[in-house]
């Protein structure tokens, strides 16, 4: 069997802070991270101080906008898709930590995907800056101590690269993923943050929830991932996947069983000016089927690239359950 293995780089970084003030975060905190830390690194970098990023001479270079507003390859990408994923996932604290007193820890994780070596430095400068501006209801201060690295993703081997204490910053190589552990059977999924699936326009509810609609998000995926952050190491060839053989082993996947339920939470879009609805799927299920061998390289990374809509704000985040792999959420 001819058995696809994605090539992306990838950096698990954890940035740990302290509270200087009470500091009170929404149920899920993920949107309110990624709104902050955009806001900052915008402060940080951008040069002519204009409203908007749309039309401007510089955006290709832009440290903020290949970060946080990526733009299409090609026109023919710009036709192709509404939005683009961005080269990082959060993972933020666990849904339901919500009140911080002074002096309490604070912590983030992000994942960077691709090969820039740069972007540590610009984060950890705009970390420091909204530690300043406060996070959460109450704008509450905090302060970065240290960031640390992953040596290879899921490993569980976290080395500090910046301490705030000397400002030195050492980071790692990023590096693929290491070859994906023996898989399990039955293989065993745990959503860890609301997980969205738009199919036929619509999300995909508890009900609804197919190995097409789940695996196939996640190949999609990662393939565009690829497409837009490949390994240099790799040269200019490209390995993408055959969709149709993958397709194939989808369709000889089954969702045995699953503990799930749908659960709504809201966030307040600045760009809009509204509160959105962003629900999605929490819980467990099981998968059982001959194409999980085909398959098992690809789910064994989404745990660290995510699946689903809003993947920055750090939603679409599951683990699978094997003695290999790292527990920690990062």
């Amino acid at each position: 069997m001819n058995l696809y293995f994605p090539v992306l780089q990838l950096r698990r970084l954890r940035f740990h802070c302290q509270s200087l003030d009470a500091l009170r975060l929404p149920y899920f905190s993920g949107s309110a991270w990624r709104g902050l830390l955009g806001h900052s690194l915008r402060r940080s970098v951008c040069v002519t101080r204009a409203p908007h990023c749309d039309g401007c001479l510089l955006r290709g270079q832009c440290v903020y906008s290949r970060f946080f507003e990526t733009p299409p390859l090609s026109p023919e990408m710009s036709l192709r898709y509404n939005a683009l994923p961005h080269p990082f996932v959060l993972e933020p604290p666990p849904a339901g930590a919500r009140d911080h007193a002074p002096g309490d820890p604070l912590s983030l994780g992000i994942t960077l995907i691709g090969p820039r070596q740069d972007i540590p430095a610009y984060l950890i400068h705009a970390m420091q800056r909204a530690g300043e501006r406060g996070l959460g209801r109450t704008d509450g201060r905090f302060q970065l101590l240290e960031v640390t690295q992953e040596r290879t993703p899921g490993s569980g081997d976290w080395q500090c690269i910046f301490n705030a204490a000397n400002g030195q910053l050492i980071p790692l190589e990023t590096s693929p993923p290491p070859a994906p552990p023996p898989r399990p059977e039955p293989l065993e999924f745990e959503l860890l943050t609301p997980l969205r699936i738009k199919r036929g326009g619509q999300y995909v509810s508890q009900h609804q929830l197919d190995s097409r609609a789940l695996l196939g998000s996640l190949i999609a995926r990662i393939a565009l991932l690829q497409e837009l952050y490949p390994d240099p190491s790799e040269g200019t060839k490209l390995s993408l996947p055959d969709m149709d053989h993958l397709k194939q082993a989808v369709d000889q996947v089954r969702i045995e069983h699953h503990e799930l339920e749908w659960v709504d939470w809201t966030r307040w879009s600045s760009r809009q000016a509204t509160h959105m609805q962003l629900g999605g799927l929490l819980g467990s299920l099981r998968l059982t089927g001959q194409g999980l061998d085909q398959l098992w390289p690809l789910i064994v990374l989404g745990q660290w690239v995510h699946l689903g809509k809003q993947s920055s704000f750090g939603l679409g985040c599951y683990r699978v359950k094997t003695a290999s792999v790292s527990e920690e959420t990062g």
